[in-house]
């Protein structure tokens, strides 16, 4: 099986490299800490109006075309669908129409491809909330348009972000959210930490947090633990401004067991931060290990999350909302002097 997915895998890619897939660069808390009371910058929602958002499913085109003479099917999908996704020209490249064949042909990912379809026979619901997500997002930003959104199914790439974008283009893997416990995830290494993350829920957060955000961090050089909390955190909220109905566990994709424990031992890992005189810290192991996708965050115990850089940098950006009102979201992306938003967001949090 595992030879098998090692084919899928490459396969996978050069599917990527057919349609010409790019993806937007992926760059290199007290009472009021316990839950998210903070409507800093809500006071800026006139009237959320909903967007009529479609995604349009690339993946059922893609697996629906002849496969025994793609290219004609293909040069039409070319006139649909962005260059990003296809590539010009490649229905006349027989070498990649082979492979392309074999791709959409094989067993297992035509079985991934199906059991997608089972999942998400429509995408009714996730456009629902992207409707309402795109409504704040315009009051936030009223002179920017609207991304357009595609859903593919590369072939379970887990080296790849489950969302990404280019341009105005926001594309979303499927096949990374079939629920925590389908069966090939295990079977291609994927830790539970993150399969945990395959639900459907996550895939609207996604789309913010991991495609339309980075057009609005700032292209700045992260040189310290501080800088990289900061930006973390500055992702963490704008996705909660688009997102204000939403748990923060989901926003920040823990576990409630998880979530619970950051709540609770945030002081206790910004001490540790502090003591050890880790702020201003360069290394690249220690920026990792609070930063960094993992199980759960050193020097803590197992039952800590991943992440807790993450969770403190954007406990950091909360304050300085609520303490600063009168900066907007989209002054404070601009905002790239770390020690100005920990400096002026009082953050404090108590050790238990």
């Amino acid at each position: 099986m595992k030879k098998k997915f090692v084919f899928i895998t490459i396969i996978g890619m050069l599917v990527l490299m057919i349609t010409g897939i790019l993806f937007w660069h992926f760059r290199n808390l007290n009472s009021s800490e316990n839950s998210r009371k903070f409507d800093v910058g809500k006071s800026t929602i006139n009237k959320v109006e909903r967007q009529d958002i479609h995604i349009h499913r690339y993946e059922k085109a893609l697996f629906s075309i002849n496969k025994n003479d793609p290219a004609p099917d293909l040069q039409k999908l070319a006139d649909q669908y962005p260059e990003m996704l296809i590539g010009d020209g490649v229905w006349n490249d027989p070498q990649m129409l082979e492979q392309l064949k074999a791709y959409i042909s094989d067993p297992v990912i035509v079985e991934i491809y199906n059991d997608v379809q089972k999942a998400y026979p429509n995408l009714k619901d996730i456009e629902t909330e992207l409707n309402t997500a795109m409504g704040y997002y315009l009051n936030y930003f009223p002179n920017e348009s609207v991304p357009n959104f595609y859903s593919v199914v590369p072939g379970l790439n887990i080296e790849m972000p489950t969302v990404y974008g280019y341009d105005n283009d926001i594309f979303i893997n499927l096949d990374m959210y079939l629920g925590k416990d389908y069966k090939y995830y295990s079977q291609i290494g994927m830790p539970l930490f993150v399969s945990q993350r395959c639900e459907k829920k996550f895939v609207v957060l996604d789309c913010i947090s991991k495609a339309l955000v980075y057009k609005y961090l700032p292209d700045k050089s992260l040189i310290s633990l501080l800088d990289y909390i900061i930006y973390e955190g500055k992702r963490m909220y704008f996705t909660e401004m688009l997102f204000p109905d939403k748990e923060e566990q989901d926003i920040i994709a823990y576990t409630p067991e998880k979530y619970e424990w950051a709540v609770a031992n945030q002081g206790q890992v910004w001490g540790y931060i502090i003591e050890k005189d880790l702020l201003f810290s360069k290394q690249s192991e220690t920026i990792r290990q609070f930063v960094d996708d993992t199980p759960f965050t050193k020097p803590f115990n197992n039952v800590s999350p991943g992440r807790m850089g993450v969770f403190i940098g954007w406990k950091i950006v909360q304050h300085f909302m609520e303490n600063n009102p009168d900066i907007s979201l989209a002054e404070l992306m601009k905002i790239t002097d770390s020690q100005t938003i920990l400096n002026k967001s009082g953050y404090k949090p108590k050790r238990r």
